[in-house]
Formats: structure tokens, C-alpha cells, sequence
């Protein structure tokens, strides 16, 4: 079979024209629409994610929304979605948009504390002389709380006010919570997806994996932000820890590591 790349060397090197010219280039189009088509790397543009781009605080790699699309597509069916670390909650929008693409009634569950580093010292915000941590953590919670409520009102996470630590620790005891949005839930049992965004420092990122593993049902994937090969957070040294094992498949890098459990 002739591959896309070879197509265009052969019209850039003999400049070939006419018909053979035509039939070459209209291979070509279809061989890369079956490409994008069937690959997780790469997805349609979105009108509605793009205006949430645009509105919702945070950085969320286009690559990001097409794993989380792949993923949410062939996830095993009756596990939840859990987030690590939702900030102002752009990610879970998408994550709650995909789900309604698919028509996935698949819930959410999330964990955030809103606490930033150098919050527990008291110091203000960067060299801002007004500006505290606090004043930064109650921002950044209240807009989560109004991004959830404008933009996946009809299905809110179930998002716990707290590290992943204790999160775990909770799901894996099945407790009864109360989350941000004042409703009661119990958490525990087998997930099918996890996108863990928490802490990217080598310790935390492995006890989030190690923790979503003990959960994650075989067939289930798990993304991991800012995991690139070109990243300078820890997570990388992490996933490339994954990859090279057996137990779990690597299904793309766009730049972040999805890896399927196999």
C-alpha cells in the first residue's frame, strides 16, 4: 500500500501532473481523513469547547481533549470518571461535554483542595503586596463552582474538597461524603478512566497512579497531564516508567501519555 508520505514525495520530486497528478492527491485526502478519522491525536474542530477555551482560566493541550475524547469513546462501560485536580474546572467541562457526545451517563468524581504552594506560609500572592493566597484559593474555587454551573449544570461532578491523598483513602473505604455542590454521596469501587492532573512531582503523580490502578478495571485508560517528552515535571520520568512495563499499553502521546490497563 502506497503511504501518505509517499504520495506527496512522488508529486514534490517529478512535479507529476494531469490525471495521475489528480488520482494521487485525491488517495492522499482520503488516506489522511481515515488517519484523523481513526486516530486519537486527532479530532474535528469544536465550536462550544473552543468558547470554553476561550471563557474558563487553565491550560488544556488540544491533544488533551482528543485523548479524553478516545478514551471516553471505548472506556469499559459502568466505571466512573476520576479527575485529579480540578482547578477552575476547564478540563471537566470537556470531560462532561465528551461524556454527552457519547452518550455516556457515566458520573464524574473529583478531588481538589485549592491550595497552593506557599499558602500554609502565610506569603502573599507572587511580589503582589495585596493579593494572598487565600484571597487566590477562594478565586479560583468560586470560579470552578460558576464554570460548573454554566457550562455542565446538567451533570455536575462529584468534586471532594480535598488532596488525592485523602481522596483515595476515602474512595477505598467507601465513605459517605459531601461535596462542593452540598450533595451526599458515597465514593468507592471500580473506575473506568482517570485523568490525573494533581500534583506533577514524581511522588505524588506515582501515588496517584498507584492509587488509580488499585481501581482502574482492566480496559480502562488513564491520561496524565503535563507528561510530554518534553515536559520538565517529574510525571514524565513517571510515564515513561509506564510505558516501559507490561501491564498497561500506551495508546498515544499528544504530547501527554494515554495509557490503556491491559
Amino acid at each position: 500500500m502506497v503511504s501518505l508520505s509517499g504520495m506527496k514525495s512522488a508529486l514534490q520530486r517529478y512535479g507529476v501532473q494531469g490525471a495521475l497528478a489528480g488520482a494521487l492527491r485525491r488517495a492522499a485526502d482520503l488516506l489522511t481523513r481515515n488517519q484523523m478519522e481513526n486516530s486519537p491525536e486527532t479530532q474535528r474542530p469544536n465550536d462550544f469547547l473552543a468558547w470554553v477555551r476561550f471563557a474558563v482560566p487553565g491550560m488544556l493541550r488540544p491533544g488533551n481533549i482528543d485523548a479524553m475524547d478516545y478514551a471516553i469513546a471505548h472506556m469499559p462501560p459502568g466505571g466512573p470518571i476520576v479527575e485529579i485536580g480540578s482547578f477552575c474546572g476547564l478540563s471537566t467541562v470537556v470531560l462532561s461535554y465528551l461524556l454527552e457526545k457519547h452518550s455516556r451517563t457515566t458520573p464524574i468524581f473529583s478531588c481538589d483542595k485549592w491550595e497552593f504552594e506557599g499558602q500554609q506560609l502565610g506569603a502573599p500572592l507572587g511580589d503582589s503586596t495585596s493579593v494572598t493566597h487565600d484571597v487566590y484559593q477562594v478565586y479560583v474555587k468560586e470560579t470552578f463552582l460558576r464554570t460548573m454551573h454554566t457550562f455542565a449544570s446538567s451533570r455536575l461532578p462529584y468534586t471532594i474538597n480535598c488532596f488525592s491523598d485523602e481522596f483515595f483513602l476515602r474512595w477505598f473505604a467507601r465513605e459517605m461524603v459531601v461535596d462542593v455542590f452540598g450533595r451526599s454521596v458515597t465514593l468507592g469501587g471500580e473506575i473506568s478512566f482517570s485523568y490525573i492532573d494533581g500534583n506533577h512531582t514524581y511522588a505524588f503523580a506515582k501515588r496517584d497512579f498507584e492509587n488509580t490502578d488499585r481501581v482502574l478495571v482492566s480496559g480502562g485508560f488513564i491520561l496524565f497531564d503535563d507528561s510530554s517528552d518534553d515536559s520538565t515535571w517529574e510525571v514524565n520520568r513517571l510515564t515513561r516508567e509506564i510505558a516501559a512495563g507490561q501491564r498497561y499499553e500506551l495508546i498515544s502521546k499528544t504530547p501527554n501519555y494515554l495509557f490503556r490497563k491491559r
